[in-house]
């Protein structure tokens, strides 16, 4: 029954997730005389908006849970061991998280490079556009790991097998970027991978601070690009 909440809730936050764009565009209002930024502004609005709903289902699924998770948890609680990522028994998340920080966003911003390397923008243009790309890059990694991490977590942790719990946010994260960005067959990989992560992350330190932390980092580079 958990299992079935979870995934009703996230696949339904994704359905509508999708469809943002047109509303953000057709939408009347207007923030800025840039169309990128009026249409992201819009977007990011109804993104939160989203993440607002998922929080009040999740609420009501499994209270407990919920009051768990939704904090920053303890950032420096011992991992669980992965070797196949080399990831040592008990090493603290702090260094853990620290490193993925690092190594994660390297690889975003390579392969983000290589697809607005012929762009011709430079970082002279990005400066003028700092405030945009943080409090963009706040609410979207905040509204996404709301849906993607919490959303999966409150309702299964306790019912379910974490390693399931694992697999369902990487393919839940990862699915819906084919179409986003990083995309293609690579794009999607690469953030289920990182979906995976996150949602070890959460689960282990009992809080959002890493996956929140390091979708953020991640988002800057995103929006820098565009």
């Amino acid at each position: 029954m958990e299992v079935i909440l979870a995934l009703v809730i996230v696949t339904g936050a994704t359905a509508v997730i999708l469809n943002l764009s047109r509303f953000a565009e057709r939408s009347p209002l207007s923030v800025s005389s840039l169309e990128y930024i009026n249409t992201q502004s819009k977007y990011q609005a109804l993104l939160l908006g989203v993440a607002v709903a998922v929080l009040l289902a999740i609420y009501f699924v499994n209270e407990a849970n919920f009051s768990a998770f939704l904090v920053p948890g303890n950032i420096a609680a011992p991992a669980k061991g992965v070797s196949w990522l080399g990831i040592s028994e008990g090493e603290s998340w702090l260094s853990l998280g620290t490193s993925l920080s690092v190594f994660i966003t390297l690889a975003t911003s390579t392969f983000v490079y290589l697809q607005f390397r012929n762009s011709g923008g430079g970082l002279r243009q990005i400066a003028r556009f700092i405030p945009w790309i943080l409090l963009f890059s706040v609410t979207n990694s905040f509204s996404e790991e709301v849906v993607y991490r919490l959303g999966i977590i409150v309702p299964l942790v306790g019912s379910v097998d974490t390693a399931y719990i694992l697999l369902i946010s990487a393919a839940a994260f990862g699915a819906p970027h084919f179409r986003g960005m990083p995309n293609g067959i690579v794009g999607a990989l690469m953030a289920g991978l990182l979906g995976w992560l996150l949602a070890k992350s959460v689960i282990e330190t009992n809080g959002i601070f890493w996956a929140w932390f390091i979708h953020f980092l991640q988002d800057i580079v995103i929006f820098s690009a565009f």
